[in-house]
């Protein structure tokens, strides 16, 4: 248990909580989630109510930390490993054996998601831009570019985050903009507000490099001192579910598994998509097909409902552990 000034948050608690959620959703398609790190893919579970005992287990490894108003979190929960022996008779480490039955069981998930015409609906309005932009080049500036392949679109891929959690954190619906950060919140407690911040920045630098992920938000309860300052008084440096973090595969991790192809157990190579159009006067368009781009688009809204529905367990957890009236 770990307390500070407002908030007290006792780890067993969290770990109960967390089981009635697992529980709950183990049949639907949040039920991918639990594959990311709690189960073992290779186990068929069956009902997980004839796994209490197991899932306690994997759920007592929480540690939450407080530095000043700062709130950090420790999961030792063990991951899963597969240690084989080589023709040679060495061990070794071939854990990536897992990562196609995670896929498997999130792409499930996936199709049950998709199924809902609501979703595919929503998804459809958030969802007119183009992934990437064409670079013209010279044709001696062909290797270099393609260090930062491929060309992401950088403000509509911004601007569509935003939109995203806009669709699907409703109840987020206020606003306040302070330098490059962005806070949406929405009332807490007495005077009090929660909110989820982030600046985009760290997705904007790795996108100029050709690297995709998931923005770094933070959750924040706060006073407000006037329409531009605030007063925070705990701060969660990611916003995430400890235990489903990431909810679904990461951003880089889903891309990763479009872009690289083994070759053999040692070997791999990598193909981002990026093609290339030979113009005139010693000139090169380089380009990516949107098709890509739309599976893209379509993991991202798929996490940003994950990331709700299990945050939403956590929010309510953190509502339950703060008191306003504490040291006032």
């Amino acid at each position: 248990m770990n307390k500070f000034v407002h908030i007290e948050l006792d780890e067993k608690k969290f770990a109960h909580q967390t089981l009635n959620y697992i529980l709950n959703n183990q049949n639907t398609c949040l039920g991918s989630s639990l594959f990311i790190r709690i189960l073992d893919p290779r186990i068929k579970y069956g009902d997980l109510n004839n796994h209490i005992e197991f899932l306690k287990e994997r759920l007592s490894h929480i540690e939450f930390f407080v530095d000043y108003n700062t709130v950090e979190y420790k999961n030792k929960m063990d991951t899963y490993q597969v240690l084989e022996t080589d023709n040679l008779g060495r061990i070794f480490d071939n854990s990536r054996i897992l990562t196609p039955l995670k896929f498997e069981k999130e792409n499930f998930s996936k199709e049950i998601f998709w199924a809902n015409a609501k979703e595919e609906e929503a998804y459809q309005k958030t969802c007119h831009f183009k992934s990437f932009e064409d670079k013209i080049i010279n044709e001696k500036k062909f290797y270099t570019a393609l260090e930062n392949s491929p060309f992401f679109n950088v403000k509509a891929w911004i601007l569509y985050y935003q939109d995203l959690l806009n669709v699907k954190f409703p109840e987020f619906s206020n606003k306040i903009v302070s330098g490059k950060s962005i806070t949406k919140y929405r009332p807490f407690k007495g005077e009090y507000f929660l909110g989820i911040e982030t600046d985009y920045q760290s997705c904007r630098n790795n996108f100029k490099r050709g690297w995709w992920e998931e923005p770094e938000y933070k959750l924040v309860i706060f006073k407000m001192l006037d329409e531009k300052t605030l007063d925070k008084v705990v701060i969660f440096d990611k916003f995430v579910h400890p235990h489903f973090n990431p909810p679904v595969f990461s951003f880089a991790g889903f891309f990763g598994s479009k872009t690289v192809h083994d070759v053999d157990e040692v070997e791999f190579v990598i193909d981002d998509g990026t093609r290339k159009e030979i113009l005139e006067d010693s000139m090169i368009r380089l380009y990516n097909s949107e098709e890509f781009g739309d599976e893209l688009k379509r993991h991202a809204y798929f996490y940003y409902d994950m990331l709700y529905h299990t945050t939403k367990e956590f929010i309510k957890f953190v509502e339950e552990s703060f008191d306003p009236e504490e040291d006032e």
